[in-house]
């Protein structure tokens, strides 16, 4: 067995245990021996493959785990893993709370399974500071292993492949010469046809990769921004009408932008302006 040194475990108090999301326990740098659960894990559980191989054992399937890979263990599922063709190398980190299915689920990460990281070492930082966490002995150490927890998912939401689709980031990436254009173009005219040509994909394929990553429409999305440019020129260059600021930001309707200006603010441009 590898030495405790690289271990760290919560000593979770009865107020810590109604948190949301509970930081259970972390492995850095761990050289990953064979583990037979015929029970399942009583929390879940991430682990993630930095040096060497393994492979995932769950009902009935052999799932390789690479470097770059991780595997997400929910509570109770019966598996084992091993590594495979010499020593395997891995980062672990266990989690639990009311929250974290409901979360999971809507991440996309439904269930046991291995799953492809586009970012390792977005993750591979999480489980340092989870050591440092329980390490340090802070009477507040259930509270910031419970945002720790939190920060994680949104991550694994940023950068684990689900459902045979590239990453949240790998996605992202894709549309930012879009976001680009977007940014530089917000005074004219702007079209989902033009957005699409610059990625190469047709309209109907952009809407839908579009609003996958940023949860918007792409009008929606436009419109957000120029809503923010034209706060800033509000604040930035009082003397201006608000017509004025709405033309610079692309809305030739003075109406139209006061609309979607307050969609978005609550308030009118011109309210908005004398409060800032």
């Amino acid at each position: 067995m590898e030495p405790d040194n690289n271990l760290a475990y919560s000593n979770l108090t009865e107020l810590d245990k109604e948190l949301p999301y509970q930081l259970i326990g972390v492995g850095c740098d761990y050289r990953q021996l064979p583990v037979d659960r015929p029970f399942g894990y009583p929390t879940y559980q991430w682990i993630q493959s930095f040096e060497g191989c393994g492979v995932f054992h769950l009902e009935g399937r052999e799932l390789p785990v690479p470097v770059g890979h991780g595997m997400l263990i929910y509570p109770g599922d019966i598996h084992s893993y091993q590594e495979v063709d010499g020593p395997w190398y891995v980062n672990w980190i266990t989690f639990n709370g009311y929250h974290i299915e409901r979360m999971l689920d809507k991440l996309g990460l439904t269930g046991s399974g291995v799953y492809p990281v586009s970012d390792p070492a977005l993750l591979e930082s999480h489980f340092r500071r989870a050591f440092r966490i329980l390490k340090s002995g802070f009477a507040l150490t259930g509270l910031d292993g419970s945002v720790l927890v939190y920060q994680l998912m949104l991550d694994l939401y940023r950068c684990v492949q689900t459902d045979d689709r590239s990453s949240r980031i790998d996605r992202a990436v894709r549309l930012k010469p879009v976001f680009d254009h977007i940014r530089g173009h917000l005074e004219g005219t702007i079209t989902v046809d033009e957005l699409a040509k610059i990625i190469g994909i047709t309209p109907q394929h952009f809407c839908i990769l579009f609003k996958d990553v940023t949860g918007l429409r792409p009008v929606e999305y436009i419109n957000s921004q120029r809503i923010r440019e034209a706060k800033d020129l509000l604040v930035r260059e009082p003397a201006l009408r608000v017509s004025e600021v709405g033309r610079r930001v692309g809305f030739e309707n003075n109406s139209y932008f006061s609309t979607i200006f307050r969609r978005f603010e609550g308030i009118s441009p011109r309210r908005y302006k004398e409060l800032h």
